[in-house]
């Protein structure tokens, strides 16, 4: 007769059958959540993800381009959230349909401190001028905000800290390696400097703001005016780096024009700003200066973008810069800057992402790209340098839409490397789908799990048509992007 062990023993067994045959008979879909909103995700707000004890954390913006937070327990193989983090105060109510409506400048930044607390920034497109005086630049929208978890390593409640500039859109944290955090910014609209604030008590308090790239009148203009677009990251040892373009803003007649390519950086240990040949800068840097002393490339009407900047062992940079329909690779060689190539000409479409340095020679390219009508996560690789890229793998991919990428997670566990939604052109709405690409893929989530929209679509359905696809059109005739503002 069995004892009440066996007993026991037989209920355990039981039931692990059949939550395995639950687990195996559920419905499986490579998106972790369908509530991304408008351009929910991009490079220049970053980090937007970071892997820390086990839990890789992601932020995008949801409904109502409020900030949304999810995490993935690669230990336990389960997705937590998303969960709603904050107000966006660009956010409109009901749902728009039209993408000219959308501002996407509030889109969160996410890092985690050294005591585990997950922080966000969000909200900004300059900030409104009914906070007060903008001492570096002009007003804009909406207000920079800081939120932090209540508890470490916990997404499920939220707090608003009142330690930052509102004036603030495009933010990007850099954690360095003792923990303290730099959070860098442009300080209004286009016409505003380029400023950090540094806490060195895991975000709890930030030092005031210091200009770093300056705003002005053009020299002999009378309508252009200096402005800047800036890419920040953590350099070799107690350095920050700093990739940025110029944007001649004109008024009247302003338009997305952006050109040229320049470096910088800076020494955390006594705040001070050379160029790449370790000449010292005088801060905050001008156009003059920024020309004779920072310039990487002039580009002429070529346009040109942001991108991400990284350093090898040896601390110099490798830079990636966007221009129409590609990605270029830029790299200081430790005498001079090596000419750009392209990464994959035939697949250059719709290409974004971010890239690991191996070696002074060998890097690996982690890119969004559009082929033969499908959209693709591909790992491109060079060991020469960058005079020549292969292909090595396409990670994930979809047919018939467009990916929006943003950098490479923070301490990226090898399942969980890049942040990206999918955006389908034929949809009359402005939701897509979230996913979590790794060395495996996408990491997948029971269906039931991973709706998000509850009647949101219905609601849409029901609301007069807009003129999206028209406002649309107007935008890329006019070469205006989501950032270009």
């Amino acid at each position: 007769m069995p004892t009440r062990t066996h007993l026991y023993r037989y209920v355990i067994i039981l039931s692990v059958v059949l939550g395995c045959c639950s687990f195996s008979n559920a419905t499986y879909v490579e998106y972790f959540s369908d509530n991304g909103y408008g351009n929910p995700v991009s490079t220049l707000q970053h980090p937007a993800a970071e892997h820390y004890q086990g839990v890789t954390y992601v932020a995008y913006s949801g409904p109502h381009e409020d900030p949304y937070v999810a995490a993935y327990d690669h230990t336990l193989g389960k997705w937590i959230g998303p969960v709603h983090a904050g107000v966006n105060p660009m956010g409109k109510s009901p749902d728009q349909v039209d993408p000219g409506e959308l501002d996407n400048h509030g889109r969160p930044a996410l890092i985690v401190d050294r005591q585990g607390y997950i922080h966000l920034i969000f909200g900004g497109h300059g900030g409104e001028a009914k906070f007060g005086q903008n001492s570096f630049g002009t007003p804009g929208k909406g207000r920079q905000i800081h939120v932090v978890s209540k508890k470490p390593r916990d997404i499920s409640t939220w707090e608003t800290l009142e330690n930052v500039s509102p004036f603030g859109t495009y933010s990007q944290w850099v954690k360095m390696s003792n923990g303290d955090l730099y959070l860098f910014y442009r300080h209004g609209s286009h016409r505003s400097d380029w400023v950090y604030q540094k806490s060195v008590d895991d975000g709890r308090t930030f030092a005031p703001e210091v200009s770093i790239i300056k705003h002005k009148a053009a020299a002999g203009s009378l309508t252009v005016h200096d402005s800047w677009y800036a890419w920040f990251d953590q350099g070799k040892g107690d350095t920050i780096t700093a990739s940025y373009v110029y944007h001649p803003c004109a008024n009247p007649g302003h338009n997305a024009h952006r050109n040229n390519t320049y470096y910088m950086l800076m020494d955390c240990r006594d705040n001070s700003w050379s160029n790449v040949q370790g000449t010292p800068l005088k801060i905050p840097v001008t156009k003059e200066s920024a020309d004779k002393l920072t310039l990487i490339q002039a580009t002429g009407t070529e346009k040109s973008n942001h991108g991400s900047c990284h350093v090898d062992v040896e601390g110099n940079p490798h830079i990636f810069f966007r221009f129409p329909g590609q990605i270029r690779y830029y790299r200081w060689d430790g005498k001079a800057w090596q000419k750009p190539t392209t990464i994959g000409a035939d697949y250059s479409k719709g290409t974004d992402g971010d890239f690991i340095i191996d070696s002074p020679l060998t890097v690996r390219a982690l890119l969004t790209q559009n082929h033969d009508g499908k959209a693709e996560v591909n790992w491109w690789k060079t060991t020469d340098g960058g005079l020549t890229w292969a292909k090595e793998a396409t990670l994930f991919s979809r047919p018939d839409v467009g990916f929006q990428a943003t950098v490479l997670a923070r301490n990226a566990h090898p399942d969980a490397k890049m942040l990206i939604c999918s955006k389908d052109p034929k949809q009359e709405h402005l939701y897509h789908p979230m996913f979590l690409i790794g060395e495996k893929g996408a990491i997948g989530r029971p269906a039931d799990e991973s709706s998000h929209l509850g009647d949101r679509l219905e609601t849409i359905k029901a609301m007069p048509k807009s003129q999206s696809k028209a406002e649309a059109k107007r935008r890329k005739k006019a070469g205006l992007a989501d950032d270009d503002s």
